[in-house]
C-alpha cells in the first residue's frame, strides 16, 4: 500500500505547492515528502513539480494525476477521517450559492456530500449578489455564469458549452431545419444579456420577434418550453435528459452562441476540506454536463 502514501504526499504538495507545507499538513518530514514525490516520478516516468524561486509548479503531468486520484483519495480520506470522528475540516455545513437556472445540475453534482458527512445550504442569487456573499464569507462557494472580477475571488471554469434552440414537439412541423422560425412563440430570460435576442443575431443575422413570455432564468425557459408555450434558447447541458426524452426538439442549427459556468470562492477557502471536496465533486460532474 505504499502507493497510497506516495500519492497521499503528492496531493498535498499539489495542493500547497510547497514540500515543507506540505510536510507539516502530513505530519511527515521534509525528506520522507521529497522521497515520496521523487518515487512517484519514477514510477510515472515524468516530472511532477518544478522548483519555483518560491515554491513549487506543478506540471501538466502533476495536474493529470491529480484529476484522476484526486477525488478517489479525498474519498478514502473522509471515511477514514468520519468513522474515527476525527476529520474536523469535513463536519459542518457548506455553504453554495448559485443562479436558480443551474439549481439542479448542481444538486445532482453535489449528490455524494453525505457521503462525506457534509450538509449542502444551497442559496439563489443574482452574481453580483453572489460575489458579495463569498467576499463577506456568508457563502464558501458559488456557481455563476458570469466572471465579475474581485480582488478576494477566485474563478474557475467549470463548463462551457452551447446555447441551442428547443421547443415541445407540437411545433416539429412549424419550426424550419435551418431558417429563422416565423410566427412562433418567443421565449427569453430576463437578464442584462437576453439569451433569445444574442442566438438569434448569431445564427439568422437578424433580431427575433417580440417574446411571448419572459422567465426568469434558463431552467424557467426549458420549462417553459417543455409545457408548450413556445421557442427558448438554453444551454444544452440544462436540456440533454428532456432531448433524449423526447420532451423537447431542437432546430438543427448551431450559433456561435455559448454559456460558461464559473465556481467561484475566496482564495483562501480551498484549504478548508469540504469546501475543497465539494469544489473537486462539481468540477467531476461538469465533465459530464
Amino acid at each position: 500500500m505504499s502507493h497510497l502514501l506516495y500519492l497521499r504526499s503528492f496531493l498535498s504538495v499539489y495542493r500547497h505547492n510547497s514540500i515543507s507545507r506540505a510536510a507539516d499538513a502530513l505530519h511527515l518530514t521534509q525528506p520522507a515528502v521529497s522521497r515520496h514525490i521523487k518515487v512517484l516520478e519514477s514510477r510515472v516516468g515524468c516530472k511532477l513539480f518544478e522548483r519555483l524561486p518560491r515554491g513549487l509548479a506543478a506540471t501538466p503531468a502533476a495536474n493529470e494525476l491529480e484529476r484522476q486520484v484526486g477525488s478517489h483519495l479525498d474519498a478514502l480520506e473522509a471515511v477514514v477521517g468520519i468513522s474515527g470522528g476525527k476529520n474536523e475540516g469535513l463536519a459542518g455545513t457548506i455553504h453554495v450559492g448559485s443562479t436558480s437556472g443551474f439549481t439542479k445540475l448542481l444538486l445532482s453534482g453535489l449528490e455524494p456530500l453525505p457521503k462525506y458527512g457534509i450538509r449542502l445550504d444551497l442559496r439563489s442569487a443574482p452574481p453580483p449578489s453572489l460575489v458579495k456573499a463569498l467576499a463577506d464569507q456568508e457563502l464558501d462557494l458559488a456557481v455563476t455564469p458570469a466572471r465579475i472580477p474581485h480582488k478576494a475571488i477566485d474563478y474557475d471554469l467549470l463548463y462551457e458549452g452551447p446555447l441551442i434552440l428547443v421547443c415541445a414537439p407540437r411545433w416539429r412541423e412549424r419550426l424550419p431545419k435551418s431558417a429563422a422560425p416565423k410566427g412562433l412563440p418567443l421565449i427569453e430570460i430576463q437578464g442584462p444579456m437576453p439569451a433569445l435576442a444574442s442566438f438569434w443575431r448569431a445564427a439568422f443575422g437578424s433580431n427575433p420577434d417580440l417574446p411571448s413570455a419572459i422567465v426568469p432564468d434558463y431552467q424557467a425557459a426549458a420549462d417553459a418550453a417543455v409545457a408548450g408555450t413556445g421557442l427558448a434558447v438554453v444551454p444544452e447541458c440544462l436540456c440533454t435528459d428532456m432531448l433524449q426524452t423526447g420532451q423537447l426538439i431542437s432546430q438543427n442549427i448551431r450559433a456561435k452562441s455559448q454559456v460558461s459556468i464559473y465556481v467561484a470562492r475566496c482564495k483562501a477557502t480551498l484549504a478548508v476540506d469540504r469546501v475543497r471536496i465539494t469544489h473537486q465533486l462539481l468540477a467531476e460532474a461538469a465533465r459530464g454536463w
